[in-house]
């Protein structure tokens, strides 16, 4: 049993100053976590790493996240490392519930590292995050089959994501991951199927990334031109995204939506670098 087994909590404001420059006005957090010193960024914004006293995601594990954007400034979320999700007994499990709150003018980049669950590991993790009606948002997730290394592909129990976003308290996007693995190969069954071909195929590794509010400095064909992607074509070869599959689509908010299988999560996070260098 993890030795936090109550609530942790890390909550950050990041507000703008008179010099157009972002700082971290309040912050708190609780163990295992901390955040290093920020780092500024050429545009004024700041960039925080979340730091972890803990190897990981343990059972019993309950996770608080508040982050709040005023207006006008700009503050980019890092993690330190690979996110690990340890085994778990029978009926235990994780959690952890992220809020955000966007402010007019304000931007808000949130792109941890990927995510490993481990074999009969069970997390569940919900999102919301608010956007005012100038602001932007750029968020990012990855998530493994497991320590494939190991040969613990899908071995976890459970793995639930749950992200709403909502712009001008209108709800605009919503996404539910909803993952059974074969929880430490009891169900085989269950792993066949998240190996079929509607579903993972061969690869080993999902990715996101959700881009909100750049629709007047971008457009899904430059998009599209990043990743190198031909007309209604899926996979390329020898491009920005080499050996993945990778399309991105729009919704009726301006708004895009990236989504990519690979083997490796290294090429996920270059074809997200890739995308935001276009901006």
């Amino acid at each position: 049993m993890s030795q936090f087994a109550n609530i942790s909590r890390f909550e950050i404001t990041a507000s703008c100053a008179v010099s157009g420059k972002t700082f971290i006005e309040d912050s708190f957090f609780t163990s295992p976590f901390k955040i290093m010193k920020p780092f500024a960024q050429e545009d004024g914004s700041i960039s925080v790493f979340l730091q972890s006293a803990s190897p990981g995601i343990l059972e019993d594990d309950s996770q608080i996240h508040k982050i709040k954007v005023n207006k006008g400034a700009g503050l980019e979320i890092r993690s330190q490392s690979f996110e690990k999700i340890f085994k778990m007994d029978e009926g235990k499990s994780a959690e952890r519930k992220i809020s955000a709150e966007v402010a007019q003018d304000a931007s808000l980049i949130y792109r941890p590292l990927p995510c490993i669950p481990f074999s009969q590991s069970n997390f569940s993790s919900i999102t919301q995050i608010s956007l005012a009606g100038n602001s932007r948002l750029i968020y990012e997730d990855c998530i493994c089959a497991g320590r494939c290394a190991h040969g613990e592909i899908f071995d976890f129990t459970r793995y639930k994501n749950l992200i709403k976003i909502y712009r001008g308290g209108r709800l605009v996007f919503r996404d539910n991951i909803f993952l059974e693995g074969s929880e430490g190969n009891l169900h085989p069954e269950r792993k066949a199927l998240l190996q079929g071909k509607t579903m993972f195929a061969n690869y080993t590794h999902c990715g996101g990334m959700l881009i909100f509010g750049y629709s007047n400095i971008t457009n899904l064909k430059k998009i599209r031109a990043a990743l190198n992607l031909e007309e209604k074509l899926l996979y390329t070869e020898e491009t920005l995204c080499s050996g993945i599959l990778v399309d991105v689509s729009e919704n009726d908010y301006g708004d895009f939506i990236i989504r990519c299988l690979s083997n490796s999560a290294e090429k996920i996070q270059n074809c997200f670098e890739g995308v935001r260098n276009n901006f």
